[in-house]
């Protein structure tokens, strides 16, 4: 058996927690980034002090950057860090405004550096700005001249591509709202059979006792257990019903002219496209095309010299020389397939006309191009 602590040890025990205990670590039971210890000296102190004795405008607006990115810390290490940052600023800022030339200087210099990052990121800025405009049209959406007809799950509206995201959202979550409407009434269906056959076992047991005399309390009887049921199967049936009138509803006459217009601009544009492709300018469409092949139940068919006259028709872009007689041959529609020379149409790639001072004049062309073959190589012969 120990013996029992004396008087004077219990005292010294009792006089060392006394001094011990204000030393203790107390835990708060909130964060400290929500305390008033560390928000009233941050924020009026520091923070307000920073921007008071900001000596230019540049400076300013960094120790505004700097407290925003850093105002998510919550690690009470990294948020140390900062905050003696903050303070050691502080006290360059008070010092260049005590007079300090150094500090003035190197605060000088440091505004300096600020204003030309500032300009750095303005045009940069500026550039991101033009590039994500120029991806918005890119991808912004384009009215193709088509219809999207009405389904139980959205209205009728204008075809687009690309079609936005918020239409295919809307769309997507109004079909799994079906698929939850049909789910709830099939559960409904099935609740309500089960409570009659819960009415009708009760009754058959009700008629039992009183044969036998037995004592049997009822549940079922005297209360309408299936009008909730049947009222909210209502409910359900009436927003369905509501949702398939959209499968109803016509085209209204403003869609039909912007429909309209929309097919005009089509128009319009493909018949400039076409005729920048006659100029000699490449396009998207026109790379699009020269890679285009036939379907494999025409190459089967077809012979090598079939093949490569269906290909030269199908991925040039011409309409005269041979391109254009193979695609008149073919009975393509030509822009203009027919030329008036004196008064008669002849065609260039079929030559179904030439007047005779044509002829003439060719064949005039063609024997002084002759003549000068031949004083060229007789020169190159003496030399």
């Amino acid at each position: 058996m120990l013996d029992a602590p004396s008087v004077k040890s219990l005292n010294f025990r009792d006089n060392l927690a006394r001094l011990i205990a204000p030393l203790r670590r107390v835990r708060p039971r909130v964060p400290f980034f929500r305390l008033a210890a560390h928000r009233i000296p941050t924020l009026w102190g520091l923070y307000r002090g920073l921007l008071r004795a900001a000596p230019t405008e540049h400076i300013y607006n960094r120790v505004c950057t700097l407290f925003k990115h850093n105002r998510h810390r919550t690690g009470t290490e990294r948020t140390i860090q900062e905050l003696r940052k903050g303070y050691k600023w502080l006290e360059t800022f008070k010092r260049a405004e005590a007079g300090d030339v150094k500090t003035q200087a190197l605060l000088q210099r440091y505004d300096r550096f600020l204003r030309l990052k500032a300009e750095k990121e303005h045009w940069a800025r500026l550039v991101q700005k033009e590039v994500d405009w120029q991806e918005h049209l890119r991808n912004r959406p384009i009215l193709t001249g088509g219809f999207v007809h009405p389904t139980p799950f959205h209205p009728p509206f204008p075809r687009m591509k690309p079609q936005p995201m918020a239409i295919s959202r809307i769309i997507a979550s109004r079909m799994k709202q079906r698929d939850r409407r049909f789910m709830k009434m099939e559960e409904l269906t099935r609740m309500r059979d089960m409570v009659r056959k819960e009415q009708f076992m009760e009754q058959a047991i009700t008629r039992e006792a009183r044969r036998t005399g037995a004592e049997f309390e009822p549940v079922f009887e005297g209360q309408d257990w299936s009008s909730p049921l049947v009222e909210a199967s209502h409910n359900i049936f009436s927003s369905v019903k509501a949702t398939t009138e959209r499968n109803l509803r016509p085209f209204s006459p403003e869609l039909l002219e912007q429909v309209r217009r929309a097919r005009q601009n089509k128009i319009a544009n493909k018949t400039k496209e076409r005729e920048r492709e006659r100029r000699g300018e490449i396009l998207r469409t026109t790379r699009k095309r020269w890679r285009k092949g036939l379907t494999p139940h025409l190459l089967s068919t077809m012979s090598e010299e079939q093949k490569k006259k269906q290909l030269i028709v199908l991925r040039s872009t011409a309409e005269v020389g041979y391109v254009g007689l193979l695609k008149k041959r073919k009975g393509w529609k030509l822009k203009k397939p027919k030329t008036e020379v004196e008064g008669k149409e002849w065609s260039v790639e079929d030559a179904e006309w030439i007047g005779t001072k044509e002829r003439e004049a060719a064949t005039e062309a063609l024997v002084k191009i002759q003549e000068e073959n031949e004083r060229r190589r007789d020169k190159v012969g003496d030399s």
